[in-house]
């Protein structure tokens, strides 16, 4: 197919001239066609030319997925602005940073984000005009203009602006795992190319379906496959985010082709029953990326679902996708072969080129790559040389071209002198079966400088101890690369798509050392006295609450038929699964801390049927806190 494109602005126009009717997104059973998104995206990029947006102006928002995140995105980058979406996991502090640091004019939000907004306000003077993306009227510290109601006004009308590929149409911020996040500068053209060669190394068709769970505030939900989806006029079955029993409807329901998750959502889905009966037979592929999927889970994946899982790999830095395995072009373990057009090498110290099976920076260079970092030269500088970005990542690449990641250079141990690196050892003790969760971090040593200390999730219902996953590594690797310390963990902290992030855990144990212990025994010990039998007749679940620091335990809830007990222990399978920091929970339960911020901020996790809490708060007389903010969680998951 010939395409003379090389802005989404003309990727945009295309589609709606040669596919006019196919669903760009169906959400929820709303169908926006590529016609009908090429007329919304002309009403907010008309809209913003006439309240004066300029070319290099940023236009910043924080909205869920939704067909309004296209509307401001592809709006924005085709008014001649820059689009910088905001990650919708940010609290107010990460908000403020970024706002200031891109000085955007306008902010579009969700209005779940109204009470961010109030109070940052006096902190963000560039911002001039706040949107809401809502009918409804909500009370806020500030005026606001009603989306939709911009998109109604503006239909009908479009923007003159003509991007060169050269224009930076995207501000993407990193994660910030190792440092503050930094605004990677994405333009049109890398954008096109890198679209174009996506669906040049794993093809999709016009009006395929591609199920999008990941965010679109992040680069694989964005960049690797809603716009390859749009470059290849695929249409996409966008859900707000992952829910692993609305998943498996979405595959039969809308007969599924491709999809892309992340290893978290596929260990999710090995467990649901949902699993063991669902057709799969509409399914060509399933992408994984963001993080390696232990060998073991890939093959239990494919053998369970029958489809072929590529493994991919990519960075913001690079538009997404640098490299991924093929339908029929495939190595377990490997991340694949570099996607068409691109440059691939493993540098050494001195950053020159590595011979082959060599360990050393993994290195890409094309058009692909990110302008720079916003606001950030010497960053940029030592990012990007000669053309060539250097990833951070270690990893070398066998005789058949296949790259294989071994580590982040940032993460790697140097014990004795010795390189120790944390990924392979991870992915040593994530094979042992009562396992769910590992991520190794370095410790300050006497005698050896650093060491590794291993922080291990083990699987519900299931036991393990330091002698016997020490035991277990004897086996399976070299003496110097055993971790020196073994902790057990209820949780690891996640990023928005699943990733471990280990500066995070290694606050979190810092904070620890230090946090007094704040008892919440009591709190389950009084749920007998509240239990209204008549309203669990018929009701047989299991509730397990995983509750961490020096007050806390473990504890489930077992309802029977109208009869309620408590015990001590932890469920394999459970209804509903939580888990809490001691100091969290209480004040998750006491109202200082909403429901929904914990989660989404990492405080409190929750797995299984979320939907059962809404039932689970009935069968009690007072209205307990916890259950009522898992009630609001539950609309969400």
């Amino acid at each position: 197919m010939e395409k003379k494109i090389t802005t989404t602005k003309q990727l945009i126009q295309y589609n709606a001239k040669h596919h006019a009717n196919i669903p760009f997104i169906n959400y929820y059973d709303d169908i926006i066609t590529y016609e009908d998104l090429d007329i919304r995206t002309d009403a907010f990029a008309c809209y913003l030319n006439e309240i004066g947006i300029k070319k290099g102006d940023v236009v910043s928002f924080m909205l869920t997925n939704s067909p309004a995140f296209f509307d401001v995105l592809l709006g924005t980058q085709k008014s001649g602005a820059i689009a910088g979406p905001i990650s919708c996991w940010w609290q107010s502090e990460e908000v403020v940073y970024l706002v200031q640091d891109c000085q955007p004019k306008v902010l579009i939000i969700d209005p779940e984000y109204i009470p961010i907004i109030n109070k940052i306000l006096d902190q963000i003077p560039s911002v001039k005009r706040i949107i809401v993306n809502t009918d409804s009227n909500y009370s806020a510290e500030f005026y606001f203009e009603k989306l939709p109601d911009i998109i109604k006004q503006y239909t009908g009308k479009s923007s003159s602006f003509s991007s060169s590929p050269d224009d930076i149409a995207s501000l993407m911020y990193t994660s910030g795992t190792t440092g503050k996040p930094k605004g990677v500068m994405l333009t049109h053209g890398s954008i096109i190319c890198a679209s174009r060669i996506k669906t040049l190394h794993i093809p999709i068709n016009p009006g395929e379906k591609a199920l999008c769970v990941l965010p679109l505030f992040h680069s694989g939900g964005l960049n690797d496959l809603a716009f390859s989806s749009m470059y290849a006029a695929a249409t996409i079955v966008l859900r707000k985010n992952f829910s692993a029993k609305e998943f498996w409807n979405c595959v039969e329901k809308f007969q599924i082709q491709a999809f892309y998750i992340v290893p978290t959502m596929w260990n999710i889905l090995l467990r649901i029953e949902e699993s063991r009966h669902v057709d799969t037979s509409s399914l060509r592929f399933g992408l994984s990326g963001a993080a390696p999927i232990p060998t073991e889970q890939l093959d239990e994946c494919e053998r369970r679902f029958h489809i072929p899982i590529l493994e991919a790999y990519g960075l913001t830095e690079n538009t997404g996708g640098i490299t991924s395995n093929q339908i029929d072009r495939r190595k377990h373990g490997s991340i694949g072969k570099i996607l068409p057009e691109l440059s691939l090498k493993i540098a050494g110290d001195n950053r020159a080129s590595l011979p082959t099976g060599k360990i050393g920076e993994i290195a890409v260079k094309g058009q692909t790559v990110m302008k720079g970092y916003w606001n950030k030269p010497e960053a940029t500088m030592e990012t990007i040389q000669d053309g060539w970005l250097y990833t951070g990542d270690i990893g070398y690449i066998d005789e058949d071209g296949f790259l294989y990641i071994v580590d982040r250079k940032k993460d790697m141990i140097i014990r004795g002198g010795v390189n120790v690196y944390p990924k392979e050892i991870e992915n040593i003790i994530a094979t042992h079966p009562n396992i769910d969760g590992v991520a190794v971090i370095p410790e300050s040593h006497d005698k050896y400088g650093q060491v590794g200390k291993a922080c291990i999730v083990v699987n519900r219902g299931e036991s393990l101890t330091e002698n016997e996953i020490r035991e277990f590594c004897k086996k399976k690797m070299a003496q110097y690369k055993i971790p020196e310390k073994f902790l057990f963990r209820a949780s690891l902290p996640k990023n928005a798509v699943g990733k471990i992030v280990k500066k995070q855990l290694i606050e979190e144990l810092e904070n620890e050392k230090s946090s007094p212990a704040v008892t919440v025994a009591h709190l389950f010990e009084e749920m007998m006295g509240r239990f209204i039998p008549e309203k669990a007749k018929g009701i047989n679940a299991t509730v397990c609450y995983h509750i961490t620091g020096k007050g806390g335990g473990q504890w489930t809830v077992f309802i029977d038929d109208g009869k309620f007990s408590l015990s001590t222990t932890i469920l394999k399978n459970p209804t509903v699964y939580i888990v809490a920091r001691d100091s969290d929970y209480h004040d998750i339960v006491t109202g200082k801390l909403d429901g929904i911020t914990a989660v989404l901020t990492g405080k409190m996790t929750i797995e299984g049927d979320v939907q059962f809490m809404s039932e689970f708060r009935n069968m009690f007389k007072s209205l307990d806190k916890t259950i009522r903010n898992t009630q609001k969680i539950s609309s969400s998951f």
